[in-house]
């Protein structure tokens, strides 16, 4: 798909987003100014959606209470927030067989196609990475091995080589613990596919010392609220993905002021899914920071999707005094002390 192509499917799929919108009276109240956005170039126009703010998640919430209310049913998870401050949104069954064709982008054109997947991630507990790791192997056409990660590490190594699995999915941390405990009946293993948590270059080095015919690669970036942004092709290194342009919105923004920043440049993202689904999420602040490259064209594998750099988490809380002071709590302050920071 080329860029002028991607650019034309993210316009009509913003301008069907924005007209959902503007059907729903309750969304009216939650977003006065969504009647002043015309366009792709007057989004910046809306607020800010965090699952924790100044207001306390407010907005967030009531789109979650909306979602479970929507015709139809769904797929009700638990926010990934990492502040104790846990919501739920629901996802229509539309939307979440949508993006089992965006996580299978990562194996594209390549030959690597495994025949039998384990996959490791936790079932239930208000999650869906497991369900949707589950879905994409369906689409490949591969057998699943559903071992979840409670099994233990003994009883999943003597899974791998009963069946001959030729691919594990799972979070760093649990390839963490069966790599260095379990290391027999591993080698019919070919491919690592991580998701759910940053994979550490200690990690990284340490399985290619030890285990260097193994490929470690990224499931996809991805996120509860959001689903797929991006998709990690067989081409590109560790913390360098694929934007999903077709499905995903990306404005990468300073962290204070909210303003767009110059292009190619580090700040933080703000995510608007294209995908149609129960309540329309603009402008999410899912608190990761990176840059998008624009001077790359055309990648290796043969997608023209611009290439995104994820850097890491936004510094968002400090400790003073044994106190746990976040950005939104200084923000908050500041906007009582200067009223001219709300127009921002």
């Amino acid at each position: 798909m080329s860029n002028e192509l991607v650019t034309d499917v993210s316009a009509e799929a913003f301008a069907r987003k924005l007209a959902h919108a503007r059907s729903l009276p309750w969304f009216h109240a939650l977003y006065p100014r969504i009647l002043e956005v015309q366009g792709l170039a007057d989004l910046h126009r809306l607020p800010v959606l965090a699952v924790e703010d100044e207001s306390g998640g407010g907005l967030f919430s009531a789109l979650g209470e909306a979602s479970h209310r929507a015709p139809g049913g769904g797929l009700t998870l638990t926010s990934g927030g990492s502040t104790g401050n846990r919501k739920q949104i629901s996802h229509s069954w539309a939307f979440n067989a949508a993006i089992v064709p965006l996580g299978a982008r990562m194996f594209g054109v390549t030959d690597e196609r495994p025949e039998s997947v384990i996959n490791c991630l936790t079932a239930g507990e208000m999650q869906g990475a497991f369900q949707y790791a589950s879905a994409i192997v369906q689409h490949i056409g591969a057998r699943l091995l559903p071992a979840g990660s409670q099994m233990g590490v003994q009883r999943v190594a003597e899974l791998i080589q009963t069946h001959k699995a030729d691919a594990l999915i799972c979070t760093p941390s649990f390839a963490a613990a069966l790599f260095n405990h379990e290391t027999a009946g591993l080698g019919s293993l070919k491919w690592l596919y991580y998701i759910g948590e940053p994979s550490s270059k200690t990690l990284r080095d340490q399985l290619a010392r030890d285990w260097p015919a193994l490929k470690i690669r990224s499931l996809g970036y991805s996120s509860t609220e959001t689903g797929p942004i991006g998709f990690q092709c067989a081409h590109l290194e560790h913390g360098f993905y694929h934007l999903h342009a077709d499905a995903m919105l990306l404005e990468v923004v300073d962290p204070l002021t909210l303003q767009a920043v110059a292009e190619e440049q580090t700040g933080e993202f703000l995510l608007t899914p294209l995908l149609p689904d129960h309540v329309p999420l603009l402008r999410y602040r899912i608190g990761d920071r990176g840059r998008v490259l624009r001077t790359v064209k055309k990648c290796a594998c043969g997608s023209s999707m611009p290439v995104l750099a994820l850097e890491g988490r936004v510094e968002s809380s400090i400790k003073l005094g044994g106190a746990l002071i976040t950005q939104s709590q200084v923000l908050h302050v500041l906007r009582q002390l200067l009223p001219g920071l709300n127009a921002t």
